[in-house]
């Protein structure tokens, strides 16, 4: 008998030990994200056209080569002559750098924006997975209420019986019964949502998250400070820039195509009566009436819109620091002040008081509604101050925003 109690307590201990090893925690739903999201490897992909755009505007122009021979006769005299050139563009040595230059800031903004797209990301499964994981607690404590309601149902149904109480009073909390039931079914199908929220974000097919609490370092600094910080490490902004600089480049490169296309040849020519020699063609186009000047304009217009786009984005940037902060302290103050409520010993007492014949219906009642507003309350307000948190850790670019305890 030992024995097999022993044997199951090993398999029990197995058990659990597998189950903690395929659960994933917070960073590891994040990391998954990264390797696996649909819309970041978008972003991998435009980066990858960047770097072949950069590697493309590097390359020289290919030179031309041509042949031309002629064979002429007149009655009994022959004439001829073949020509072998090759030429070669010049605009490339001064138009060249710039380009390469355009492109490369291109590429850093690119690179600047896929991890902008991580940090927002990476919110979004934060935010996704602490849903998941407080409905999942939310959902395990309704159940273990519920067993104790069935039990005091129960034993109101008893109390009928010896006629303790009228049936009006098993009605009713029959009633509140199915009302708990409906609440927990509800909170499931949530559940369920953020489950399948999580799998898309992360890509992953199934995943058993981790039971384990959250720990974050409160955050202390001011909204001055919060904000200097989003302008030295907001990774949009830094983007910006860099297209900014990008298209500036590109318009340098734009005024220098105002010089006309410039080819130099040069060849060896023969002739039939033996006279040969080298040959050398510089041909040029006139700037009369097309002087690249649309793609100027353009090249204007669009650098114009960049500028004005980045200071909307400097004051998208104060504002959402500036909510973020609030909202932050807003749940911080509400989460500390109420995180030491135990909702369930107000149930419990009074269930067990009820059961005693020692509180009334209304009692027994009002105590469950306080517990179920009580848990609600304490499980909202953790959530929230957890995202609030990460929202502003996202908006002030504070490091790192993965990251979590």
């Amino acid at each position: 008998m030992r024995l097999i109690r022993l044997s199951f307590i090993l398999l029990l201990l197995c058990i659990m030990n597998i189950q903690a090893q395929n659960s994933i925690s917070i960073n590891d739903a994040v990391r998954s994200a990264i390797e696996n999201n649909i819309e970041l490897q978008k972003r991998k992909n435009e980066l990858n056209k960047n770097e072949s755009i950069l590697s493309e505007a590097g390359r020289i122009p290919n030179p031309t080569f041509s042949y031309s021979r002629e064979d002429l006769k007149l009655n009994n005299s022959k004439f001829g002559e073949w020509i072998a050139s090759g030429s070669v563009p010049l605009n490339f040595l001064w138009e060249r750098w710039s380009n390469v230059e355009s492109n490369a800031q291109s590429l850093e903004a690119a690179k600047l924006l896929l991890e902008n797209s991580i940090q927002t990301v990476s919110v979004q499964v934060m935010n996704s997975y602490l849903n998941y994981h407080f409905l999942s607690l939310l959902t395990e404590e309704l159940n273990s209420v519920l067993d104790k309601i069935n039990k005091v149902a129960e034993t109101a149904r008893q109390r009928v019986k010896q006629g303790d109480i009228p049936e009006y009073e098993l009605q009713r909390i029959l009633l509140e019964v199915a009302k708990f039931n409906a609440e927990i079914k509800r909170v499931e199908i949530d559940k369920a949502n953020s489950h399948s929220e999580l799998k898309l974000l992360t890509g992953l097919k199934k995943m058993n998250i981790s039971t384990e609490g959250f720990s974050i370092t409160p955050v202390s600094l001011s909204s001055d400070e919060l904000i200097k910080s989003a302008y030295q490490n907001r990774k949009d902004l830094k983007a910006m820039d860099m297209l900014i600089e990008s298209e500036k480049a590109f318009l340098a490169h734009n005024k220098l195509k105002i010089i006309p296309n410039i080819s130099l040849t040069a060849g060896y020519k023969k002739q039939a009566d033996n006279f040969s020699g080298s040959v050398m063609l510089l041909s040029f186009e006139i700037p009369l009436f097309k002087r690249n000047q649309l793609e100027i304009e353009l090249s204007e217009n669009e650098l114009n819109t960049l500028i004005f786009q980045r200071k909307y984005l400097t004051e998208q940037i104060q504002e959402e620091v500036r909510n973020s902060l609030t909202k932050y302290l807003q749940y911080k103050e509400l989460y500390e002040n109420n995180k030491f409520l135990q909702p369930l010993l107000l149930f419990s007492s009074s269930a067990y008081s009820y059961e005693q014949g020692e509180k009334s219906l209304v009692e027994f009642l009002d105590g469950l509604n306080a517990y179920i507003d009580a848990l609600m309350l304490s499980k909202d307000l953790e959530l929230n101050y957890l995202k609030s948190f990460f929202e502003l850790q996202k908006a002030a670019a504070l490091n790192p925003v993965n990251e979590i305890k």
